[in-house]
């Protein structure tokens, strides 16, 4: 299986094309200086640093939305700005973190007209005011193919983020919502980030392990495993499919923006019974040594590298 290949299966002659993102940022990241004591870096939702007060930690997320890979140029332009600070949002719900502050960065064909870029500031705009962000400063750049790209600032305070590689044996393995289709349907435009659940999974300490399905669970699923460094186990036929798409849509379409997290197995009956929000939750599988760490072949997300 190619994605089972490490980077020194290549050489800095060999194409994007053959790699897998995952396997891009280990070339990319193997010789960087590693963060210090209180910083969580490379490979995890968010960039986590400790602040020096107690209980205190920083969230920083950067995040780019492009035409023709995350949107249509026919999309509504409100819809590609809401999108565009709802997939960071996303980041810093999966670290269960209040989002403070954020810089908008855009890419503009000369050609595009001012009204449509109007309106994807006003869609960025309502989405960060009802999360109360403020937007700060930003960037923008000639460019052929239009693209935005926001960077975050977020906090958990009083609690720790929760991160990927908190899951261990036996903690029990749970999805939000439902998955699949979401581009067809629209959702990958109208989903809402789950800065709420997330927050209340990391404050009642709820969640080991969590992050959000963005590249569809059959792919970021194995990443939450080899952060955590234990196998699981899925039932198939408890995953949450979206009415009307297959069992392969929600393991690889992506765009869902769910959240996926783990709990110990004592505290899963005291969650089903605490769970305050409406939308629903649901039980998928487990974490185990003697677990996978992959899905079969058949059975990819999205990987921007690869050929769909």
């Amino acid at each position: 299986m190619q994605h089972s290949h490490s980077f020194l299966s290549f050489s800095t002659e060999s194409l994007l094309s053959e790699l897998s993102e995952d396997q891009l940022l280990e070339i990319l990241f193997k010789d960087m200086h590693k963060p210090g004591p209180g910083i969580v870096g490379i490979g995890d939702d968010c960039a986590v640093v400790r602040a020096e007060k107690d209980n205190l930690y920083y969230l920083f997320k950067v995040d780019a939305t492009l035409e023709n890979v995350h949107f249509e140029p026919s999309s509504p332009a409100e819809l590609i700005g809401r999108k565009a600070l709802a997939r960071a949002l996303s980041d810093i719900a999966a670290m269960g973190g209040d989002p403070l502050y954020v810089l908008v960065g855009i890419g503009i064909n000369k050609n595009e007209k001012i009204g449509k870029i109007k309106k994807i500031y006003e869609g960025i705009n309502a989405l960060a005011q009802s999360f109360g962000l403020l937007i700060i400063g930003g960037e923008t750049t000639l460019s052929e193919q239009l693209f935005l790209v926001i960077s975050i600032w977020g906090k958990t305070e009083g609690y720790k983020p929760i991160l990927r590689s908190g899951a261990t044996d036996g903690d029990s393995l749970f999805v939000t919502g439902v998955l699949g289709g979401s581009f067809d349907c629209g959702h990958h435009l109208l989903f809402i980030p789950k800065i709420k659940e997330g927050k209340w999974l990391a404050q009642g300490q709820w969640a080991t392990a969590m992050m959000d399905i963005s590249d569809g669970l059959a792919k970021d699923l194995p990443r939450m495993a080899r952060a955590s460094a234990i196998g699981f186990e899925i039932d198939f036929d408890e995953v949450p499919v979206r009415k009307g798409y297959s069992i392969k849509n929600a393991l690889t379409d992506g765009e869902d923006y769910e959240l996926l997290f783990s709990v110990a197995k004592e505290k899963e009956e005291k969650l089903l019974e605490n769970w305050p929000f409406e939308i629903p939750l649901k039980k998928i599988g487990f974490f185990s040594k003697k677990g996978k760490l992959d899905f079969p072949d058949e059975f990819r997300g999205f990987d921007h590298f690869q050929k769909s």
